[in-house]
């Protein structure tokens, strides 16, 4: 057996790597792929503990990906789906994946400090400890009001929505978005270091068949090779229609539990909370597509 969809401590998984390949190999899965949110750091403490237990470990990510163009769709900026994409055989040396990933943490991890910088270079010198004891002290949430309140104390500006509107809001100057990538620039990214592309649990899309065979026909271009037909959040029979799509478009059908340990005990290995497994030949036709 295999479970081509886990996460581990690394994102939003409740076991470490290590822990993770252990509960796979007492599951009995044969193989089973580490595709942590954004990151492939644990993938080397996998496949080490798989190398010792016997069970083969697939380096692998999942990728949060800015489907803002979905609006043309139809879509409210409030409706718009989660969209992410897996990839699976991520080189163990260094390569475009694994460092615009690091890139992506480092965003994540120092968003409010980058905020802190942009306002110094804009010649606001308020500190990152300032606007960490303005939202309660060390390991607090911060947010834009906690700028601005530091900005109103420092007098570079004389209210709440000035800081807003001139600095802080979406588009002014000192703004800082989480860093995304769109559909199609995650899956070129990952071709460019060798890595097989999968549409993630296309379900979450909310889309029609038609639109979602339209979508997926634009990330075939961009070198997408693969889909996610067995997903364990959904009953076998509800994507027999998304296997038939992938078949139809040459892309492998993949899949898996996508557990998370006991941030989100529903998930079981295998199977998810429906027991759907993926076909063994699954693995074999990622690795082909990967060489």
């Amino acid at each position: 057996m295999i479970d081509l969809h886990a996460h581990t401590t690394v994102s939003d998984g409740g076991d470490s790597p290590s822990e993770l390949v252990v509960k796979a190999k007492e599951a009995g899965l044969d193989a089973i792929a580490v595709t942590d949110h954004d990151n492939d750091s644990g993938c080397d403490e996998a496949v080490a503990k798989g190398k010792e237990l016997g069970i083969e470990v697939v380096r692998g990510v999942e990728i949060s990906c800015n489907v803002d163009d979905l609006t043309e769709r139809g879509y409210e900026p409030s409706d718009r789906p989660t969209m992410h994409l897996l990839g699976y055989f991520v080189p163990e040396d260094d390569n475009p994946l694994s460092a615009a990933l690091a890139d992506l943490q480092y965003h994540r991890a120092n968003r409010n400090r980058i905020i802190v910088e942009r306002l110094n270079e804009l010649g606001i010198g308020i500190t990152f400890e300032e606007v960490e004891n303005e939202a309660g002290g060390p390991g607090a949430q911060i947010g834009r009001p906690h700028f601005a309140a530091v900005m109103v104390r420092h007098g570079a500006v004389p209210d709440y929505q000035t800081a807003f509107d001139e600095y802080l809001a979406k588009g002014a100057v000192a703004y800082v978005s989480r860093k995304l990538y769109k559909p199609a620039e995650a899956t070129l990214l990952m071709r460019s270091a060798g890595v097989v592309p999968v549409l993630a649990h296309p379900f979450t899309l909310n889309l029609s068949p038609e639109d979602l065979e339209s979508f997926t026909d634009d990330l075939i271009e961009a070198g997408l090779s693969g889909i996610e037909g067995y997903h364990g959040d959904r009953p076998d029979e509800e994507q027999v229609w998304i296997r038939g799509m992938g078949a139809r478009k040459h892309l492998i059908v993949s899949g898996g539990s996508d557990y998370h340990g006991d941030m989100r005990p529903d998930r079981a290995m295998p199977g998810g909370k429906y027991g759907v497994t993926v076909p063994d030949e699954v693995l074999e036709e990622l690795r082909a597509a990967a060489s």
